[in-house]
């Protein structure tokens, strides 16, 4: 099945190290390639949900306006 333009969307997902209190914490940011829309993160739930909501989004038969 052809994947439809508007049923895309791709997101870059960036995560490093950074001490806090003499141990590593994971932080990262996620960027919708689209809208260039980029979140900052410290705990991967936040991605993790935004990759649902999409999905769900993009599973939905009405056209909706994409995440921003």
């Amino acid at each position: 099945m052809p994947c439809i333009e508007t049923q895309r969307e791709s997101y870059l997902i960036r995560l490093w190290t950074e001490e806090d209190a003499d141990h590593p914490v994971v932080r990262g940011s996620i960027q919708n390639v689209q809208t260039g829309h980029k979140t900052f993160f410290d705990a991967i739930d936040l991605p993790v949900q935004l990759l649902r909501e999409t999905a769900q989004r993009l599973g939905d038969t009405e056209p909706r306006a994409p995440l921003r």
